[in-house]
């Protein structure tokens, strides 16, 4: 039973201006005030919050230290909703000298160039190279110069131009605008919209640093634009199914990841999920799970009617309905090198990836991230499987003998013996020389010869050839072949879970496999799949039974099953990060 509960993170906050304006004297002003060079100044503050919990959904960890390295910073300003102009910023993050916390403000006052229109920001923490910013104000994707784009086509460019960067953290973690609602989960969820790019308020762009620097322009707040995972074990090291096999956990790593994804989230749907609330029984009559309910700040006093902002815990990708080939990477049907595991299972070690969300419909095996385990059965030693009994381990001198005590067996083997055995002689299982294949994965039977002994029962003229015993082996025994003795799990990556959409929660049909998800979005939507700064934790909690020899290939089926051979519980942090564990 796979089960989390949200924390927080780091999902860092920059904020344009002052904490709070409280304390801030504003000058008499109607427009932005440019200088005789065209250039005004924006005063620019950026903070990291971290607010008090109220519900699950709202809980946070802040992570580590060097997931808040900004190594560089960029302002992108629109006009009317185009891109107009983008800054390079000097922010700096530090630890603040009296402990292991994260300074939270950094500041700034920031010269731009003079524009017209709606002015509206996005800001991006430690670009990554997905952008370069020129000359006056020029930002480039790739050879394009996107000024003038809208965010929608600023975010497509983004994507068409990743090619293999697809490590967003290289250089520091990649943020940018979190997309917030205006109101919180709950009983006001109708009432509120979704924002990105931040409104600056014209009458706090001034002709000179020093009135800026006094005058916050809007609060802004980013979040890392990767997901995070962790694993821990909690396994005794024997199946549960009652066989007792004996196993260790090598190691883990990620598996049908993402190969694209956006500059800012995006919640296309965001009206039509924003008031669904858990499905979980127990769960409070208020507990909305797309929309928390701790504010994570309020805009600027004067600026957008002085808005208070909540977080989204839901968004769309660029494979959100449907996925085209080449749009996830799955190492499905082959195995793991151990260089390619993360042997630190005990939750310190992370990995990181794109987000990857779909729709109900959508949410099956072949379209979500999951997370690949590797464990040793048999003492490291190379084993089969016959007739898919997980519980038995054959060695291939008993999976070759087997397969000759079949082949002899089979009708049309003795039909052929019948024909060309000397009268009075009997064609033995031990008379066969039995050759499997012996590479991971599903096995064959290769070759079948006769023996001396077995070759000295024949007719002069008979030809063993015509038996076909090797199509007769193959017919009659179904092989798996496990090299070093490895199996592999799959754990699919969890957003709400258990907490907030139980496979049979209160829904009126309990699942089935005629209707695995009953009551549709209602119950269901998000269960699986991962969100840009979401933490998952997945912790592993029992092997039922033998796994695969390689890496499963994701198929059109939906994730949840009537059966499975691994459980898992997950705890989703904030960073926000999700905890799930799992049963092998």
């Amino acid at each position: 039973m796979k089960k989390f509960k949200f924390f927080s993170l780091a999902f860092a906050a920059l904020m344009l201006g002052a904490c709070s304006s409280d304390d801030i004297a504003e000058g008499p002003q109607s427009g932005p005030e440019w200088n005789a060079e065209g250039q005004g100044y924006i005063n620019l503050a950026v903070n990291l919050p971290s607010q008090p919990a109220s519900r699950v959904n709202d809980e946070y960890d802040d992570g580590t230290p060097e997931e808040y390295d900004v190594k560089d910073a960029t302002l992108i300003l629109f006009s009317d909703g185009k891109v107009n102009s983008a800054y390079s910023m000097d922010l700096n993050f530090a630890l603040d000298g009296s402990s292991d916390n994260i300074t939270t403000t950094a500041r700034i006052t920031q010269q731009i160039n003079s524009m017209t229109g709606t002015i509206e920001a996005l800001v991006v923490l430690n670009n990554n190279g997905v952008f370069t910013v020129g000359e006056k104000g020029a930002l480039t994707v790739g050879e394009t110069d996107v000024r003038g784009m809208s965010l929608d086509e600023l975010n497509k460019a983004i994507s068409d131009n990743i090619g293999t960067n697809r490590n967003w953290h290289k250089n520091g973690f990649l943020m940018s605008n979190a997309v917030l609602a205006t109101a919180p989960g709950g009983a006001n969820a109708s009432t509120g919209s979704a924002k990105t790019l931040v409104p600056i308020d014209a009458k706090k762009i001034y002709d000179t640093e020093a009135e800026a620097s006094n005058n916050p322009a809007a609060n802004i707040y980013v979040e890392r634009a990767e997901a995070k995972v962790t694993v821990t074990n909690s396994l005794t090291g024997t199946t549960t199914d009652g066989s007792n096999m004996a196993y260790e956990i090598d190691g883990w790593c990620l598996d049908n990841t993402n190969n694209t994804s956006k500059l800012v989230r995006t919640v296309n749907g965001f009206n039509t999920w924003k008031g669904l609330a858990s499905n979980a029984v127990t769960a409070p009559a208020d507990l909305y799970r797309f929309v928390g309910s701790t504010p994570v700040g309020t805009n600027v006093a004067g600026n957008a009617g002085n808005e208070t902002y909540y977080r989204i815990y839901w968004g769309d990708d660029y494979n959100y309905t449907a996925t085209g080939a080449g749009a996830l990477t799955t190492v499905g049907g082959q195995t793991v090198a151990d260089g390619s595991l993360i042997s630190d299972i005990d939750g310190n070690t992370p990995q990181y990836c794109f987000e990857n969300t779909t729709n109900l419909e959508t949410m099956l095996e072949n379209n979500c991230t999951r997370v690949v385990v590797k464990a040793s059965f048999n003492g490291g030693k190379p084993f089969y499987t016959v007739d898919g009994d997980r519980a038995t381990v054959w060695t291939a001198e008993d999976a070759e003998a087997e397969a000759a005590e079949r082949i002899v067996a089979d009708l049309a083997f003795q039909a052929w013996a019948r024909t060309n055995v000397q009268a009075g002689q009997d064609l033995l299982s031990t008379d066969l020389e039995v050759t499997l294949s012996n590479t991971a994965g599903d096995a064959t039977v290769t070759a079948v010869t006769l023996k001396e002994a077995g070759q000295a029962k024949l007719n002069a003229d008979a030809d063993f050839a015509t038996a076909n015993a090797v199509d007769l082996g193959n017919e009659n025994i179904d092989l798996k072949y496990y090299d070093n003795g490895e199996a592999y799990y799959s754990v699919w990556v969890s957003h709400f879970g258990e907490d907030g959409t139980p496979w049979n929660g209160d829904e009126e049909d309990t699942p089935s496999a005629g209707n695995v998800y009953p009551g549709g979005d209602q119950n269901y939507l998000g269960r699986w799949g991962m969100l840009r700064n979401n933490w998952y934790e997945v912790e592993l909690t029992g092997i039922r039974s033998l796994g695969e020899p390689t890496v499963s290939k994701a198929t059109g089926d939906t994730i949840d099953k009537l059966e499975s051979f691994i459980s898992a519980r997950i705890n989703v942090l904030s960073w926000t990060k999700r905890e799930q564990s799992a049963e092998l």
